[in-house]
């Protein structure tokens, strides 16, 4: 087997198969269609809708047929033969967390599951049909330590033909009647959107300018402000259940109201502990970060004390 990186060994090794089959196509940067002209090239013909259900594990491999394909899938990709043939003779375990070994959503937006029975009508897991390659999320804060504005500028890849929405979660630190709205959005626009009232959690689909073909890139970014008083802050994260190529935080203070220390922290597990807390600079721009790669599902985030 040719050298993958740990996270895609491990897959094939342990599974499950729509993993597996997902992240070795991932490494190699092949779409469907170059995938499915290899395979066909080698006497295997299957339907691009046949492989983007098996990668989404939205349908299972079966009967002599499927099973021919995915052995001749395997050496497309570079893989020993029965490496994925023998995670589709495994038992099925049927989960309802879409990412095996991930967060919930719940966690990974630091709420409680009751707040998220207001979104009726969004597919809450309709994220998990794209690939996160980089977030770049950028807070602008007043002097009067209040959060004006978080812009969010997204680099993703399309998991599956047809893909043509992501699914904005944002909530203010602080209740009180604050109104959370969508101030901009570029190359995306605005669909359903859903509030809970008690916890002021606002999902908001962001439709993309056309669909996109599985293994496609897409570049979008979309800014949230207030209707009225913003609240005070003192905190900036952002949540994956997926792996993540790249995150990138950043808090810009306001030259009157800059904080006395900042910190940055890592949640990995639902219900755990901040797994560090390291301290950060604030440079002379009045502006503290973090970045990520390779950022593995959980929360990360930065968060700063005024005085």
């Amino acid at each position: 087997m040719e050298a993958f990186s740990a996270e895609v060994a491990a897959a094939v090794r342990e599974g499950p198969f729509e993993v597996a089959f997902d992240l070795v196509i991932r490494h190699h940067g092949l779409s469907l269609e170059a995938l499915q002209r290899r395979m066909a090239s080698r006497g295997a013909h299957v339907s691009l809708a046949t492989l983007s259900y098996w990668r989404r594990g939205r349908r299972h491999p079966e009967g002599h047929r499927s099973l021919h394909a995915v052995g001749v899938a395997e050496g497309c990709l570079g893989l020993p033969a029965e490496a994925l043939t023998r995670l589709v003779a495994r038992p099925r375990v049927r989960s309802a967390e879409p990412w095996p070994g991930g967060v919930s959503l719940a966690s990974a937006l630091g709420s409680e599951p009751t707040e998220l029975a207001s979104c009726d009508g969004i597919d809450l897991d309709g994220n998990a049909r794209l690939a996160l390659a980089s977030v770049h999320q950028r807070a602008t804060l007043g002097a009067d330590r209040t959060e004006r504005s978080v812009r969010t500028e997204l680099v993703v890849t399309s998991r599956a033909d047809g893909v043509d929405r992501w699914v904005s979660f944002f909530r203010p630190q602080h209740g009180g009647g604050h109104q959370p709205v969508l101030r901009s959005a570029r190359c995306c626009r605005p669909g359903r959107v859903r509030r809970d009232a008690d916890s002021e959690l606002v999902a908001l689909e962001l439709r993309f300018d056309y669909p996109l073909r599985a293994g496609e890139t897409y570049v979008f970014d979309f800014e949230f402000g207030y209707d009225g008083t913003p609240p005070e802050t003192s905190y900036l994260q952002f949540g994956v259940r997926a792996p993540a190529r790249q995150i990138v935080l950043q808090a810009c203070f306001d030259p009157a109201a800059v904080p006395a220390r900042c910190y940055r922290y890592h949640r990995p597990h639902e219900g755990g502990p901040a797994a560090d807390r390291p301290e950060l600079p604030v440079g002379p721009s009045s502006t503290s970060h973090i970045a990520v790669l390779d950022a593995q599902p959980g929360v990360y985030g930065m968060c700063w004390e005024w005085d």
